[in-house]
């Protein structure tokens, strides 16, 4: 199976939106597609502090705005021509407000970015059903640190939990995945991990 990394870019915003036309997120089969805007910032929540976009039309359309603005930042993984998996993947001081939004929401422990550290932040995964455990999620993780050291950053941080009930709760990235890919854990909270790797 021949799986190929690109870097999202804004002239894929349509293909990026198409995937998660497709792919399901969650298993409430209510139609709520994220199009990774929560990771985006906190501006998702408007309409009295309801979360999401009043409907999936208005979250892909706002979500291609923001591909083609460059605020969602990722990684797609290919396979045959076909988008089979995504990992929202950004620069962590660029994306602050998705911080604090992280730590209100999961209670891990979220540090503020030091004075002249870059750190890649990676958010979360989406993979198609098809491809789940196939190593898809490990490759695109593998990628973004051979990217981030070519690109001058630190260290690439994310966060995980030791075990998730199920495979859709699981958008984070297992954290047996990223001790296999070399990252360590740095803080511990409730059973939430944040993890590092250093480049």
């Amino acid at each position: 199976m021949n799986i190929e990394i690109q870097k999202l870019t804004p002239a894929l915003a349509e293909d990026y939106a198409r995937f998660f036309d497709t792919t399901p997120h969650n298993d409430s089969g209510n139609g709520d597609k994220c199009y990774c805007l929560s990771a985006c910032n906190d501006n998702v929540y408007i309409n009295g502090g309801k979360y999401w976009y009043p409907s999936p039309e208005e979250r892909r359309l706002h979500a291609v705005q923001r591909v083609r603005d460059g605020d969602i930042q990722g990684y797609l993984a290919y396979c045959g021509g076909e988008i089979v998996g995504w990992c929202n993947a950004n620069t962590k001081s660029d994306c602050q407000e998705c911080m604090n939004s992280l730590r209100s929401r999961s209670g891990v422990p979220v540090e503020e970015c030091r004075l002249g550290e870059k750190i890649k932040f990676v958010f979360c995964f989406a993979i198609a059903p098809k491809m789940q455990r196939m190593g898809v999620a490990t490759k695109l993780l593998e990628y973004i640190c051979q990217d981030a050291a070519k690109e001058g950053f630190d260290y690439v941080e994310a966060h995980s939990k030791n075990e998730f009930a199920n495979i859709s709760n699981a958008f984070r990235g297992y954290l047996a995945m990223y001790e296999k890919c070399g990252f360590s854990i740095h803080a511990e909270k409730d059973g939430k991990v944040v993890v590092k790797y250093n480049l």
